[in-house]
């Protein structure tokens, strides 16, 4: 199960009707925007959509009336409308939260995704950075059995960890004589132990193979000794998990928040996506993470792990990605797969009253090149065009491993650096990688259209040649698929 569109009316910074087409496979999404754009809006919008199920009287269930979140400038009611596919032959089914349609999302469907969702935002990483440590090491209790593992069921009672913790404190604590009343506290608090030790032995090697993508000489380890039950001042104690960290072997448990801020938001997106792993599977299938300007913490060389780790673990969730840094925006769409996601910038306009977002879905490089010459702005179509073919190339060799010569600052890598390696390189069975008519249709347009200097000299090139050179790109492009 997949959201395939969606769409958003007077809500947070959306004044109008927007709305969001991710195919009928339902692909993930990678957001550009700039800050006041509405790339939140739009995360909270998932998020609050998927709780809008929830109990009023919960913690999630504050969000739960659509009217507190009502685009301030709006004077026609809100909504927000999700249509759903189980593949890309299914009929849609399209749900509604909005003041006016009440019940919609306490469908099924609906309530398992929100028990299995993921959703984290850079205020969320900066939980682990900053808990306050306790003796040794950062306490992460409350952030686990609240927050992050609320969800993860005991598969032989069907209760969740957030309501085995509730059973524990619902009630006043018992009066000294009240016997059998104090043996089913001890009862209830020695259940919830084992069933939080046995949350905590599935999420550790999580977290330390998440962890371990990053390449750090970093450890970690979640201690938890118990809750017990004070009778003397009628109190649950040790309500502790002690986050102890390892550096180069070295402890620095008590340093922790001496880290420089790559590792503490490598370690905190690692705990929160290992948690994940552990929330149920929902029985329509329907899973969504979505990830809200979390690499802000993260240079560009860090960053790259992240993908590797949704696209390892995560490939039964469908992605929501945002973030207002726009290189990054570029590096991952070379990444990422043109086949499985979908990319749209967000911008905003002034008015005279308030600001409107403009979302802008994000064609590929080739196709803009096409769109710019069919306007006859010659210079942006060879400026999209020499970009989708440093990206192919770029993509193959990382692909195939191919030998780039090495140089201190990739930076200075030139294009043919990496066109060089596969015109001359074979496969394994000994065959070129391209054909000669291939080469030579590249190489009769680098000169003068997919030449970095090419902007310079755009009153010498013609449209035929542009025309001829993108249809060369895309016959590069379908050659070394």
């Amino acid at each position: 199960m997949r959201i395939t569109d969606i769409e958003i009316k007077n809500f947070r910074a959306f004044p109008k009707n927007y709305e969001m087409n991710l195919s009928k496979s339902g692909k993930n999404l990678l957001v550009y925007g700039e800050n006041g754009s509405g790339k939140s809006s739009l995360y909270l919008a998932l998020k609050y959509f998927l709780e809008s199920s929830a109990d009023r009287d919960s913690e999630r269930g504050k969000n739960t009336e659509f009217e507190n979140h009502q685009n301030m400038f709006a004077e026609d009611p809100g909504h927000i409308k999700l249509s759903l596919r189980a593949d890309r032959w299914s009929k849609k089914d399209t749900y509604e939260w909005s003041q006016r349609v009440k019940g919609e999302t306490n469908d099924e469907l609906i309530t398992e995704a929100s028990k299995s969702k993921g959703f984290l935002d850079y205020k969320d990483l900066l939980q682990v950075h900053y808990l306050q440590p306790e003796g040794e090491a950062v306490n992460v209790f409350d952030l686990l059995v609240k927050t992050l593992l609320a969800n993860t069921v005991n598969p032989v009672t069907d209760q969740t960890l957030a309501d085995a913790w509730d059973d524990c404190i619902k009630d006043p604590y018992p009066r000294s004589n009240a016997t059998n009343k104090i043996a089913t506290l001890e009862q209830k608090v020695g259940e919830f132990n084992d069933e939080l030790v046995n949350r905590l032995d599935e999420l550790r090697p999580k977290v330390r193979d998440l962890l371990g993508k990053f390449g750090y000489k970093v450890d970690l380890d979640l201690d938890f000794q118990g809750v017990t039950c004070n009778h003397t001042n009628k109190t649950l104690d040790n309500q502790q998990i002690l986050l102890n960290v390892k550096f180069f072997d070295k402890d620095v448990s008590k340093q922790y928040l001496l880290l420089n801020e790559a590792k503490l938001s490598a370690i905190a997106i690692s705990i929160y996506l290992s948690s994940i792993l552990l929330l149920p599977d929902p029985k329509s299938g329907l899973r969504v993470l979505a990830l809200d300007d979390v690499l802000i913490g993260l240079d560009m060389s860090n960053r790259f792990p992240v993908l590797d780790i949704l696209e390892e673990y995560f490939r039964k969730y469908q992605i929501f990605l945002t973030t207002y840094d726009k290189a990054w925006y570029e590096a991952a769409k070379q990444r990422l797969s043109q086949k499985d996601w979908k990319y749209t910038e967000f911008y905003f306009n002034a008015t005279d009253e308030y600001e409107i977002p403009v979302c802008k879905e994000d064609a590929p490089y080739l196709k803009k090149a096409r769109e710019f010459l069919d306007e006859n702005d010659y210079k942006a179509s060879i400026i999209y065009l020499r970009t989708a073919f440093e990206g192919i190339i770029k993509k193959f060799c990382e692909k195939q491993k191919l030998s780039v010569r090495y140089c201190e600052n990739p930076k200075k890598l030139t294009t043919e650096d990496f066109w060089q390696p596969i015109k001359t390189g074979k496969k394994k069975d000994g065959s070129p990688f391209l054909q000669n008519s291939v080469i030579n249709k590249i190489e009769q347009y680098r000169t003068c259209v997919l030449n970095p200097l090419s902007h310079a000299i755009i009153v010498n090139v013609y449209r035929g040649e542009i025309e001829e050179a993108i249809k060369a790109v895309e016959e590069l492009k379908a050659a070394l698929a």
